[in-house]
């Protein structure tokens, strides 16, 4: 039984050098090259009337599959936190020990209602980590708009606040002046009341 190397060593595992991980057409072509593997034994399978060969085939199908969608799971919580990208990393782990023990075990006797319900934990499994980066993705949105309002609404309260300092200095403006002009003015009356006073008190002397 032909066994289909899984180039993704341990260099594309956290922890090793940018320089040594591969990069995404890397990761396209050895996924392309997966599923032609895999195609071609489903085929070849097919035609000889061999099961185990065709079911191998659908299974390293499946598998590049997985990868992929693992792949881009991972670019997704590369935009989110460094906290779901170190989730994501340890189900990519998870996922690229299982498919090492899977590879190890191809020349062993497997019934296919374990491969295939094998298949179907690690798609959930990648199916309830995307919910779960989905999901604070939508908190991170959430929290900030809320942040946002927030700061709207400061905004909107120092310009209120603002608005009537400058209303309340503006009234005591022209309080003071109203002040100062009826000061002066009884200041006039009483000059004019001293000068009419002395007026009528020189009169009978002349």
């Amino acid at each position: 039984m032909t066994v289909v190397e899984d180039n993704t060593s341990d260099k594309a595992r956290p922890g090793a050098s940018d320089r040594a991980r591969p990069g995404p057409a890397d990761k396209a072509r050895l996924g392309l090259k997966q599923t032609v593997v895999g195609k071609a034994k489903e085929v070849a399978g097919a035609l000889t009337g061999n099961d185990s060969l065709t079911t191998e085939g659908r299974l390293e199908q499946e598998q590049a599959r997985q990868t992929r969608k693992a792949d881009t799971l991972s670019h997704m919580a590369e935009a989110e936190s460094d906290e779901a990208v170190e989730q994501l990393d340890a189900v990519r782990e998870a996922g690229q020990q299982e498919r090492e023990a899977v590879q190890q075990r191809t020349d062993a006797v497997e019934s296919q209602a374990e491969r295939e319900a094998r298949v179907r934990k690690q798609a959930a499994d990648l199916e309830h980590q995307e919910n779960i980066v989905r999901g604070r993705s939508d908190a991170a949105r959430e929290a900030t708009a809320a942040e946002q309002q927030a700061r709207r609404e400061e905004n909107e309260q120092v310009t209120d606040a603002a608005a009537e300092v400058a209303a309340a200095d503006e009234d005591h403006r022209r309080a003071s002046h109203d002040a100062e002009r009826a000061r002066l003015q009884a200041e006039e009356e009483r000059r004019k009341a001293e000068a009419l006073e002395r007026t009528l008190t020189d009169e009978p002397d002349r």
